[in-house]
């Protein structure tokens, strides 16, 4: 059965230099089996026609290795390798893989053409049938919702897993979104095909200092003074992903800083009260925990992209089980990086998967290093 060291022993030897701590949280109580689980966020792929037109550089992270290896042909190297060793480790693609709202072009067109058209492209090509042949269970996301009307060949394609007995809900992430539920997909497309040349965010994710985590705690304190502004919110920032060099980096990393944000103390409650429609750190946190607060026994973890902003949010239920969501980030937008605990952070393009083995979650962000 793989495990995480064993995992991050193949990860550190394939991106010698380049892998970075984003998440990390680990709990007995989650009651998962001894299972590895890996979830690939967000591609958004299109095909070199399409991306001709879209020129701020939005699109999918497929850079190089310090070594001048492909970064994603090299994390399938790497997953190959490992699904020969234990057939019983599973892969999932969380949505968004194929940005078939940018690749129609025309209501003409159609989406068969158009995702048979970035299906073929040469790069597409080799990954996706690579990543079919590793047996990954695919997602449907918003930007991929289309792949339903094509005969698209992807063996297993849901809008929701429940692995582990029920307790893990895997789904993209759209559907706790606002603004997706309140628009029709041609409108979306509409406004996509609009921002030819939106540029990708530089997004902060990764780990808190404890300083930084007992200064948030007293504000939280101070908030549940009722002569405390309401509508005084709290700046919820980590500092960046750090680089680990060996196994045994998350626990030497664990004294000082933490990779997840316990969501105990911010207030689920409407209008100015609550904090997770005013914080953008928290997005999704609130319609999670509503659906968990009426199942007592249901899901202890929720996979999901969507957002681009790799996360890990912890809360607990009105049932006292804990309740994690694990937001995965993607391999598309800009993330911030530490090469060093207390370096500066560096602007590097994202390029996250998730992990969950056993009890433990985490989050890595692969490339980068210098």
């Amino acid at each position: 059965m793989p495990t995480h060291d064993a995992l991050l022993t193949d990860l550190l030897s394939a991106f010698p230099n380049e892998v970075f701590l984003v998440g990390q949280y680990a709990d007995p109580n989650l009651g998962f089996g001894d299972e590895m689980r890996v979830f690939l966020p967000d591609f958004h792929w299109m095909s070199r026609q399409t991306l001709k037109r879209f020129t701020g550089g939005y699109g999918f992270n497929d850079g190089m290795t310090r070594g001048g290896k492909p970064l994603f042909g090299t994390l399938l190297d790497l997953l190959e390798d490992a699904k020969l060793g234990d057939a019983s480790l599973e892969i999932y693609q969380l949505g968004d893989s194929f940005d078939l709202w940018r690749e129609v072009t025309s209501e003409s067109e159609g989406v068969p053409a158009a995702f048979n058209r970035l299906r073929n492209d040469p790069l597409v090509k080799l990954l996706a049938d690579r990543l079919v042949g590793l047996g990954t269970k695919f997602i449907r996301g918003n930007h991929d919702a289309w792949l339903k009307s094509t005969s698209h060949g992807l063996g297993s394609l849901e809008d929701v897993y429940e692995p582990a007995d029920g307790k893990i809900l895997v789904t993209h992430g759209h559907r706790y979104d606002n603004i997706e539920k309140i628009l029709p997909d041609e409108v979306k497309d509409f406004f996509v095909q609009l921002a030819s040349t939106v540029k990708p965010r530089k997004l902060w994710v990764g780990a808190f200092s404890k300083a930084s985590i007992t200064r948030l705690n007293r504000l939280l304190e101070l908030r549940k003074r009722p002569s405390f502004p309401k509508d005084i919110y709290p700046t919820v920032e980590p500092e960046g992903a750090i680089k680990i060099t060996s196994v045994t980096g998350p626990a030497n990393l664990a004294s000082t800083w933490q990779f997840h944000l316990d969501l105990r103390d911010f207030s689920h409650g409407s209008g100015i009260f609550d904090d997770f429609e005013h914080v953008d750190y928290l997005q999704f946190g609130d319609d999670i925990f509503a659906q968990e607060s009426i199942h007592a026994t249901d899901h202890a973890l929720y996979v999901i992209g969507h957002t681009h902003h790799a996360r890990l949010l912890v809360d607990k239920t009105p049932f006292g089980k804990p309740l994690v969501i694990m937001d995965c980030g993607g391999w598309i937008e800009w993330c911030h990086v530490k090469q060093t605990p207390n370096a500066d952070a560096d602007v590097v393009p994202s390029a996250q998967v998730g992990v969950q083995q056993g009890n433990e979650v985490r989050i890595y962000q692969l490339g980068g290093g210098r």
